[in-house]
């Protein structure tokens, strides 16, 4: 029998960082899995370090030369023997209760793909301030069955109604082959989420929500999303992650790095390649042109240079005269944010950082300790004991995921129905 699950993470020159994940994977409750380490060309001592796990359900592979990111994942997806399959990024981590989460979820609701909420993770080398901290978003622990069109609709609306990373995502491989069997392949972009997930959805007909943060996004030095859409690395940085990505856009009209094109060119890529299923859905192309400036106003606040990037921009938008002027402004923080910002600021200061930082993580631990992890928090590694991604996933192992037989009656861990929809696949 093939495995249940099969965890297939990419990797490329992060061999610090890789480990850790693989870790995750071989501390999980559930034990009916492989792990697929691929190698995408790395010049560090990613293969070495690779040999170091002798656990016969990991797999070492190597691509034949370097893959762009898109074609990194569709090389190891075409390695997975599970029936169902989970792309985890390399500095990412699952909480160790993830995998028996998924499997029991599957079975319960009689569907083919789920996924979680996620909570964060910035290491000692993010680029940015927080190092060295975990964020959790607010969540009730429900699991959810819910419809295709919740996933499929906000994405082309431009406003997602769940966060698509693919680490958080159990996709099942016979709908995997069958896209591959009828447009070429599965993964099509460099945002590979945001074509295979829409596809997917539609195909699998009903789809499982767990809220619950099992799965823990990584952001470092080295991370794509720290780099490019919330920091300034520097140019040399931001050329180099760009260099290892398909830079043709087939069908999103601008031009650019930013997350907006990220996702639109995974959502026409996925109606061009199933244009009768995809055929309800209408892209908001004025939508688009906004989300696209604002986001690239605040990479020119970080100090990056954007200036061809709005220039196309605002080129494109003169087919929209009623948002043109919009575009061309310049927001800026409003005097009274400045000095909300300055009394904040000045007050941390004069408390001090160590006594300042004492005193909340006092106060979170008596909230943590009371079973209140899920109005959301944000937690240093220094104050409770974690110092890399998966002693991380231990703390939120410990006041996040609770074992069954701690979780208080009716606490909302339970399957909340709504229209059952019929698998196509």
């Amino acid at each position: 029998m093939p495995p249940r699950f099969s965890v297939l993470i990419p990797t490329f020159n992060r061999s610090e960082l890789f480990p850790y994940t693989v870790n995750s994977i071989l501390n999980q409750t559930f034990e009916d899995f492989e792990i697929v380490l691929s190698d995408n060309f790395s010049s560090d001592d990613t293969r070495e370090i690779a040999q170091q796990f002798k656990d016969p359900r990991f797999k070492y592979v190597r691509t034949p030369r370097h893959f762009t990111i898109a074609d990194s994942c569709e090389f190891v997806r075409r390695q997975a023997a599970g029936r169902s399959i989970i792309l985890l990024s390399d500095d990412d981590a699952l909480v160790n209760s993830a995998l028996e989460r998924f499997a029991a979820e599957t079975e319960d609701c009689d569907t083919n793909l789920v996924f979680s909420s996620i909570a964060e993770y910035r290491d000692i080398t993010y680029p940015g301030p927080d190092r060295n901290s975990a964020s959790c978003p607010p969540f009730s622990g429900s699991t959810s069955i819910i419809s295709p069109d919740e996933i499929v609709r906000p994405l082309f609306s431009l406003q997602p109604k769940f966060s698509m990373h693919p680490s958080a995502f159990i996709f099942p491989k016979k709908i995997a082959d069958y896209v591959e069997g009828r447009t070429g392949r599965f993964f099509w972009t460099n945002g590979v989420e945001y074509s295979a997930w829409p596809i997917t959805a539609l195909l699998a007909g009903r789809i499982v929500h767990i809220d619950l943060p099992l799965t823990i996004l990584g952001r470092t030095g080295k991370s794509w999303g720290a780099n490019i859409v919330l920091c300034n690395p520097g140019k040399e940085k931001i050329q180099e992650l760009i260099n290892d990505v398909d830079v043709t856009r087939r069908f999103a009209p601008l031009h650019n790095f930013t997350m907006i094109n990220l996702i639109t060119e995974g959502m026409l890529t996925a109606k061009h390649l199933f244009p009768n299923e995809f055929a309800p859905y209408e892209f908001d192309e004025i939508r688009y042109l906004q989300s696209t400036m604002r986001e690239l106003r605040k990479r020119e606040a970080q100090g990056v240079d954007v200036s061809a990037e709005i220039d196309e921009a605002l080129r494109y938008s003169s087919k929209y005269p009623s948002i043109e002027s919009d575009l061309r402004k310049t927001e800026r923080p409003t005097g009274k944010e400045s000095l909300i910002h300055s009394i904040r600021s000045g007050f941390g200061k004069l408390l001090g950082p160590t006594i300042g930082g004492r005193i909340r993580a006092f106060q979170l631990r008596q909230r943590l300790e009371k079973g209140e992890a899920g109005h959301g928090f944000h937690a240093s590694g220094g104050a409770f004991g974690f110092a890399n991604i998966l002693e991380c996933s231990r703390f939120f192992n410990r006041y996040v995921v609770k074992p069954e037989s701690e979780r208080p009656r009716n606490s909302g861990y339970s399957v909340r129905s709504s229209v059952l929809y019929k698998p196509r696949l």
